[in-house]
């Protein structure tokens, strides 16, 4: 039996704690949430979680594993109990910019995962990457494994520098999806077709795409090549994405700027370590 401590239950940590009540054989889940009924409700309806405002009641408890998915400045104000208790196990962080070493002073332990799940955790799809500090075990990396696994897809980073990139692809990902998208579905529009029939166009075209890339073999420009017919239509409108300057560029441009951006975090969501 796995002990679980979700400190904060919002949206993404209520989808990982779902997922691993469904996933994980005789998980037993604990929430500590200033809002408990706000955080009951992001939970399966049935399923037995144990839910708290604060730690005031868990000073003797111990856990396998505590899972931050609270704010950074949040973070810098737990209490000495609070620490006392996450740091009974492995430690895994979702919180964007806090780094292993930062997450190791506040909380004095090296048994930690930093890790970076992505919103399709909400549909039990994310793509999540982690990276482990020295004192992190095998087993405990393997039960860090198992807990992101119930949201989708795991691969642990070599590196701590490669968070960065990974969170500009993975992480920021989903919103530059959701961009083309909603352009898409204007260019629908401009076009003169209803805006209901626009949406659901490309709705199921880029769940059909997605669906594709999941189970074909090929990579993405070889199934881009197979679509493309010598003079036809999508040519012509690759013809403008691919144009000098245009989207093969862009996206450079993008991952770079969010790469940036998460360093620039990192260097300003460090807390302090605790006062003795």
């Amino acid at each position: 039996m796995r002990r679980f401590l979700f400190v904060g239950c919002g949206n993404m940590g209520g989808a990982i704690a779902s997922a691993a009540m469904r996933a994980i054989p005789h998980a037993r889940i604990t929430v500590v949430d200033p809002s408990p009924e706000r955080a009951k409700a992001l939970l399966p309806a049935g399923m037995a979680v144990e839910t708290h405002p604060d730690f005031a009641k868990l000073g003797e408890a111990r856990f396998d594993l505590g899972i931050l998915c609270v704010k950074p400045q949040q973070f810098a104000e737990l209490s000495p109990l609070a620490i006392s208790v996450i740091r009974s196990g492995a430690i895994a962080s979702i919180m964007a910019g806090v780094t292993l070493d930062a997450l190791a002073a506040r909380l004095g332990s090296e048994r930690i995962a930093r890790t970076m799940p992505n919103l399709p955790a909400l549909v039990g799809q994310a793509m999540t990457v982690g990276v482990a500090a020295d004192g992190l075990t095998q087993a405990d990396r393997r039960m860090v494994a198992t807990l992101f696994e119930a949201v989708g897809q795991f691969r642990w980073l070599s590196d701590e520098t490669l968070i960065d990139a990974a969170t500009a692809v993975a992480g920021s990902g989903p919103g530059y999806i959701f961009a083309f998208a909603q352009y898409m579905m204007e260019a629908a529009v401009a076009s003169g077709m209803d805006a209901a029939l626009a949406d659901l166009l490309v709705r199921q075209t880029f769940r059909g795409a997605a669906e594709l890339m999941h189970a074909d073999p090929r990579t993405a420009e070889e199934l881009k090549k197979a679509v493309t017919s010598k003079a036809g239509t999508t040519e012509a409108g690759l013809a403008v994405f691919e144009a000098e300057g245009a989207l093969p560029e862009l996206c450079l441009k993008a991952v770079a700027a969010a790469a940036q951006r998460a360093r620039e975090l990192s260097r300003t969501a460090a807390p302090e370590s605790p006062r003795q």
